[in-house]
């Protein structure tokens, strides 16, 4: 949802005044289709979209856009293909080669398609770092017995994204997410964090068994750090990334 809402930003199809409704489902196709709130969210902002983590106002935000400006942007923040992160064995995860109008509005929450926890954080890395997607190091430098540096890895530019502008309004809506919507476990008192929480499903569809996460990022003004947890079919009562993982994101 974050990186639809990004790319909505900034490719012009909705701005931050736009007004959005969602009445619980949205009928797409010959399927409906609904909000994670099947009262629904009523009107909302589009901070408030992102707040509430709406379902209907992502879709809504695909749906502007369009299948093939909705891949552009899913390639262009390194979702189909390896981050080169330099630890062998890793994936590029999966993706629809054609995307049809359901298919669009179900990526557009997140279902669908697989990717994993290194594509998506430096993903929204790039996001709220000013519009950059780096490429992960986990070395800084090497160092001789002495302690003198010997060798050092900058850090390295896959591709600029998005806007310095866009990613000013998505960290501040980010922050909001922290304090006012969703994401309000993972708030510190006395930092300003930004965040977002994730709820998906496992395959097989149906079968009760979910991934709950948070990502959060500190301080929302100028980013240092980020955090991912993801908990993997959790059976303790509450199953949504806002419930559980944003309050450890948060400690």
């Amino acid at each position: 949802k974050t990186i639809v809402a990004s790319a909505a930003l900034e490719e012009g199809v909705a701005t931050p005044q736009d007004v959005f409704s969602c009445s619980g489902v949205r009928q797409v196709a010959n399927r409906s289709i609904h909000c994670w709130q099947h009262a629904g969210h009523g009107e909302e902002t589009f901070a408030q979209g992102l707040m509430n983590s709406c379902n209907p106002f992502v879709m809504e935000l695909a749906s502007r856009m369009g299948a093939t400006t909705f891949q552009k942007y899913y390639k262009a923040f390194g979702l189909t293909e390896k981050t080169g992160f330099t630890i062998p064995g890793e994936s590029a995860g999966t993706f629809h080669q054609k995307l049809g109008v359901v298919d669009l509005a179900t990526s557009s929450f997140g279902q669908t398609f697989t990717i994993t926890p290194l594509q998506l954080i430096s993903a929204v890395s790039a996001v709220v770092n000013g519009g950059n997607l780096m490429k992960p190091r986990i070395i800084k430098a090497y160092t001789d017995a002495e302690g003198n540096v010997i060798e050092t890895f900058d850090p390295e530019l896959v591709r600029s994204v998005i806007s310095k502008e866009t990613s000013v309004l998505m960290r501040g809506m980010m922050e909001r997410v922290v304090a006012e919507g969703t994401g309000k476990g993972g708030y510190v008192a006395g930092f300003r964090i930004g965040g977002k929480t994730g709820t998906s499903e496992k395959l097989p569809r149906g079968s009760g068994e979910y991934i709950a996460s948070f990502v959060g990022v500190a301080p929302a003004d100028n980013p240092q750090l980020v955090c991912l947890l993801l908990l993997d079919e959790p059976h303790a009562g509450a199953t949504g990334g806002g419930a559980i993982a944003a309050p450890a994101v948060g400690r």
